[in-house]
């Protein structure tokens, strides 16, 4: 980052320079520029801004040369970078976020450059093997980097350099931004005073400074919808359909998913500038003719793109985004009321809750525009009805979730509402001079109404950051010289410079908001300088340097809380090429998370469709998993590992252990040690029977994974097969819940024990931890002076009753099965313990706890104060009624989203199932069905611990505990089905051969590869039809005997796609010299 900061600087200067030399050139009269070569950068950056700010004034004098106005940009751009994004790289942090960039954005553009420098040994078109069990290297790409022009610029960096490459493309990105919308500004009349405004309001607005740092990429579209915009104009002006034609190519090209809302922002943009021309225009339009260029640009657009839209449309449709059926804007009517207690001082902040990507931050001066604007409704009827659509679509979550794709509520296509924003600001820039009282009776009204709802929603306090006063404060003060011009005989060029001084450094303080450690934490999420890069090589520790080179075909995974990642996975694996099942993707097989919902795996999210396979034995081997990546404390503190699995040992003898390689910020603080099993599946198999739909069908998800070492699922009957029925050995586990009641305060000697507890006095805690849940008789009465407790007191009863009220309810659910875990009065949630009748029945058997029918309450704002009161009465603390606002105002920003974490302990393991709040956009689901792998023992398990957290209660329709016994019997099966393996197997990236073994009756081909159509078939040289067995994978049928099997990929779609491409981009061209051709013409004549 270093030399980032080094680089941008050096550009900076370059730049500021080259400016001042033409403004000199030019001589301004009033320029006073009195630098020297010794100058630091920021004096240059300011007497750059200085010199803009006087071009700008030149306008109210006698024309002169203009410096073009990209230039103007370009200084001010830096201007506000060194004074914004110059602050990560002081602090030594980085902008790769330590969710998503970590996890996605770094690894895959790690992984392109590899590619675009030959030393990935991987295509970017064919198939990848380190892409979780397997996937399409373009489709799976798609959704992050092809389609992005910018990316492809990681080539020219040395891997060395990579954080540098990284963050140097976030701002080429930005800055490009600007210069879309200023192409786009330039096709409408504004003044370049305005355009200049309108251009830095547009880049620097709190999207692309949220985006920036946390998903680079979702740029893109900020840079292509003016080009859209523009396209739109030449189309309706010129009839010129090449312009538009070129954006719909690069928006379809760069991100399908964004396209979908480009073109929903484009037709609303449309019809809006069509609806005024035809309204103000003196002729008539000519619409067949604009109807012809719109048709011309999108189907030309489309075809264009077709080498890489073509495929990845195919990809989507057989993906987790249409296989998983979420609920339509996650089952809201209404957003939490909190998000709506957000909205007013999101605003013109940089304070957000990205709550459902609610991400605002405009500059004040936007504020203002859009109020004038509305003030003058009936001159600015389209930009004005925008933005009262644009309100309006904030408040309702079915918005959001319709531009969304039709699924989760999220406010992403809030990007297209800073165009319009931006326009705003330049229409209010260009009649500042023109503003009459009414116009400020307004201005004042709004933003003393502004303020006072934030007031308001702020629990009447404007407890607000220190920066987001001072974007108040701006507000004001822009407030201020636009009211004042005119009683203080301002001229327009004191106007101009104090408006373009003010707007420069308020954008440099939402800058800061974003970007400072002194203003927000956003910083705490990005990742130190470092350690990236660092990461990228000792993920493993070097573990991955101990697994064999040529063993043949073989997966890996890790152990579960290897590492306590904050996404659903990690992409790292596929750098280091060691085959992880793990995969962290938005696109992902449809037909896997299928056979992973179907087997009730409960890693399984649509993100990360088989995550670690839950530590489960048989499906670790089913995937072929055969080595295993765990924490070197398991040598000390045994942890549950899946049966076969061993440690992997060194020449000694001894374990083979990695010590750790320290990475700042992201180290698990353990060294590595690696697991080998002996029963892992070959990546191709034979099944000699098949198992029907409606049987696999009838079984439990636990009984469904057993059987598939039996048989093969299939749809349909096979010929020469013959179908077996599954039988199970699966056992219900029978258990007695217990409530730990040792905590709750159900009796007068327990609240004594509690303030003794929690006293300041060392002797009283002393004393009370001789004892559990009782006191001597003779102590009693002491220790309830001592602590100022009055046991017949009525708010302490009302207390404790309610407490012998949750332990009766408890009792009496819970009298056979777990039915409701709850929390005590104080709002403590309670923890249970499951014990085990027969435990030695159940040894050499892996346990799971099964959870069908879950129905969650959650606290209300009320339920947070009661627990506060109960906790004072107890504690002996008295609560003033500020403390009882204040935990109002809580409740009321920090509401029960319905999120929760249900976790169970054994002596040995420890598990946790975890329903996602209603806010989260990319795995929501409401899980109805929870089935959690408690881990493999040898030896008999008396109890385990069930704890919860999140929600005030859970209830269950049922709550079982079910164990899968492993002995020879199953080693005997799967030895048997290792050895039908394929002979001479040989795996390359899109080919798999062998030969099978000799048998005398027809079987069925069973694989781990997840099943897609761009896989072929050749038995003998002859093609065969594959099939989809086991719900998500390829198969086939294999007549007896013995034969040469190959399978080969090819993309889907993908030689069609460019077919389509080469034909549109032929058919541009030729348009294009057809248009070329006629201007020459018309010049002459």
């Amino acid at each position: 980052m270093q030399v980032g900061g080094d680089a941008i600087i050096i550009f900076g200067f370059q730049i500021l320079q080259m400016v001042n030399g033409l403004i000199k050139m030019i001589k301004f009269s009033n320029l006073a520029c009195h630098g020297s070569a010794s100058q630091s950068t920021m004096d240059l950056v300011l007497l750059g801004g200085v010199q803009i700010m006087q071009e700008i004034a030149s306008r109210t004098t006698k024309p002169t040369r203009k410096i073009p106005l990209f230039i103007l940009y370009t200084a001010a751009f830096l201007f506000i970078c060194v004074l914004t994004y110059s602050l990560p790289w002081l602090a030594g942090r980085t902008l790769i976020w330590n969710v998503d960039g970590i996890a996605q954005h770094f690894p895959i553009l790690a992984q392109f450059q590899r590619i675009l420098q030959g030393t990935a040994h991987q295509s970017l078109f064919g198939w990848s093997w380190n892409l979780g069990a397997g996937a399409d290297q373009l489709t799976t790409f798609a959704f992050y980097i092809v389609g992005d022009p910018f990316s492809y610029l990681i080539g020219l960096f040395p891997p060395s350099k990579l954080e540098l490459g990284y963050q140097v493309l976030i701002l080429l990105r930005l800055y490009c931004v600007g210069l879309a919308f200023l192409a786009w500004a330039n096709e409408r009349s504004f003044s370049r005073h305005s355009k200049l405004i309108g251009t830095l309001i547009y880049t620097f607005s709190g999207y692309n400074f949220y985006v920036s740092m946390h998903h680079p990429f979702f740029l893109l579209p900020m840079i292509i919808f003016p080009l859209l915009a523009m396209g739109v104009e030449k189309v309706i002006h010129r009839q010129n359909w090449l312009p538009l034609a070129l954006a719909t190519g690069l928006a379809l090209i760069s991100n399908f998913y964004f396209a979908y809302m480009l073109a929903l922002g484009t037709l609303v943009y449309l019809i809006t500038r069509y609806i005024h021309y035809r309204h103000g225009a003196d002729h008539s339009m000519p619409n067949l003719k604009i109807a012809y260029c719109l048709i011309q640009a999108v189907v030309t657009g489309l075809m264009m793109a077709g080498v890489v839209l073509f495929p990845t449309l195919m990809a989507v449709l057989n993906s987790t985004r249409i296989a998983y059926h979420a609920k339509f804007a996650n089952g809201l009517l209404l957003y939490p009321a909190k998000y709506y207690f957000s909205l007013p001082n999101q605003l013109i902040t940089s304070t957000t809750i990205k709550d459902y990507w609610l991400v605002l931050n405009f500059c004040g001066i936007a504020f203002l525009a859009g109020v004038y604007i509305l003030k003058h409704f009936k001159e600015n009827r389209a930009l004005a009805t925008i933005i009262v659509v644009i309100l309006a679509a904030v408040l309702l979550p079915q918005v959001s979730a319709t531009a969304n794709a039709l699924s989760t509520p999220s406010n992403r296509w809030l990007f297209l509402a800073v165009l319009p924003v931006s326009l705003a600001v330049m229409i209010f820039v260009d009649h500042l001079g023109e503003l009459t009282k009414s116009d400020l009776r307004w201005l004042i009204g709004a933003t003393i109404a502004l303020i006072a709802m934030v007031w308001i929603t702020k629990g009447f306090t404007l407890n607000v950051k220190q920066n987001d006063l001072i974007a108040y404060g701006f507000l004001i003060g822009l407030l201020l010289l636009i009211a004042c011009q005119k009683s203080l005989n301002l001229s327009a060029t004191t106007v101009a410079i104090t408006l373009t001084s003010l707007i420069l450094v308020n954008l440099v303080s939402n800058g800061q908001g974003w970007l400072s450690p002194n203003n927000s934490r956003n910083l705490d999420s990005e990742l130190v300088s470092g350690s990236a890069s660092k990461w990228l090589k000792d993920y493993y520790d070097g573990a991955e340097k101990g697994l064999p080179k040529n063993a043949g075909f073989y997966r890996t995974t890790t152990m579960s809380n290897y590492y306590r990642h904050r996404t659903a996975g990690n992409n790292i694996p596929m750098i280091l090429g060691t085959h992880d099942l793990g995969a962290y993707y938005s696109i992902q097989n449809g037909y896997l998370l299928k056979f992973n919902r179907s087997i009730g795996n409960s890693d399984s999210v649509v993100n990360s469709v088989i995550g670690e396979g839950d530590s489960r034995t048989t499906l670790l081997n089913m995937m072929g998993v055969q080595y295993m990546f765990a924490k070197t404390d398991i040598v000390k503190r045994p942890q549950a590992v899946p049966y076969g699995f061993h440690f992997v040992k060194n020449a000694r003898g001894g374990i083979l252990d990695f010590p750790e390689l320290p990475v700042p910020g992201l180290s698990n603080h353990s060294g590595t040690v690696l697991l080998k099993s002996d029963l892992a599946l070959p990546l191709v198999y034979m099944q000699s029977h098949v198992i029907s739909a409606s049987d696999y069908n009838g079984l439990t998800p636990l009984q469904r994974e057993q059987a598939l070492t039996t048989g093969v699922q299939v749809e349909k009957p096979i010929s020469g097969v013959s179908r077996t029925t599954p039988t199970s050995s699966i056992q219900t586990v029978d258990y007695t819940p217990q409530l730990f009641d040792q905590h709750i305060v159900n009796n007068p000697i327990k609240a004594t024990l509690y303030r003794m507890r929690h006293s300041p006095n060392a002797r009283y805690r002393q004393a009370a931890a001789k004892f559990k849940t009782t006191l001597p008789k003779n102590k009693i009465a002491i220790w309830e002076k001592a602590t100022g407790l009055n046991p017949k007191g009525r708010p302490l009863t009302n207390v404790i009753n309610q407490n012998r009220d949750v332990t009766a309810r408890n009792a009496a659910e819970n009298q056979t099965a777990l039915k409701v875990m709850d929390n005590d009065a104080q709002g403590h949630h309670l923890a249970y313990r499951l014990a085990i009748k027969h435990p030695e029945r159940y040894r050499n058997s892996e346990l799971y706890l099964e959870i069908n029918g879950v129905s969650a309450t959650r606290h209300t704002m009320m339920d947070r104060l009661n627990n506060l009161r109960a906790d004072s009465i107890v504690s002996g603390e008295p609560v003033s009624k500020l403390q009882k606002i204040d935990r109002l105002r809580t409740a009321a920003q920090y509401p029960d989203m319905g999120g929760y974490r249900i976790s169970v302990q054994t002596g040995d393991n420890q598990n946790t199932a975890r329903q996602l709040p209603i806010n989260n956009l990319s795995d929501y689901e409401n899980r109805q069905h929870i089935l959690l792998n408690l881990g493999y023992s040898s030896k008999q398990r008396k109890a385990l611990i069930v704890r919860f957290r999140g929600v005030k209660q859970l209830h269950f329709n049922s709550l079982k505990l079910v164990a899968v016994p492993f002995n020879r019997q199953y080693n005997l099966r799967m030895k048997r089905l290792q050895q039908t393996g394929l002979q001479y197997q040989r795996v390359t990236n899109d080919t798999i051969s062998g030969y099978t073994t000799p048998a005398t009756q027809t079987r069925v081909m069973t694989t781990s590869i997840p099943y897609t159509t761009g896989w072929h078939l050749t038995v003998d040289g002859q093609p065969t039809k594959l099939l989809r067995v086991n719900t998500g994978f390829i198969g086939a049928r294999m007549p007896a005997g013995r034969h040469s099997v190959k399978l080969t990929y090819e993309t889907p779609g993908f030689k069609l796609g460019i077919l389509l491409s080469v034909i549109g981009i032929g058919w541009f061209v030729i348009f294009s010299l057809i248009r070329l051709t006629l201007n020459i013409k018309n010049r002459h004549n």
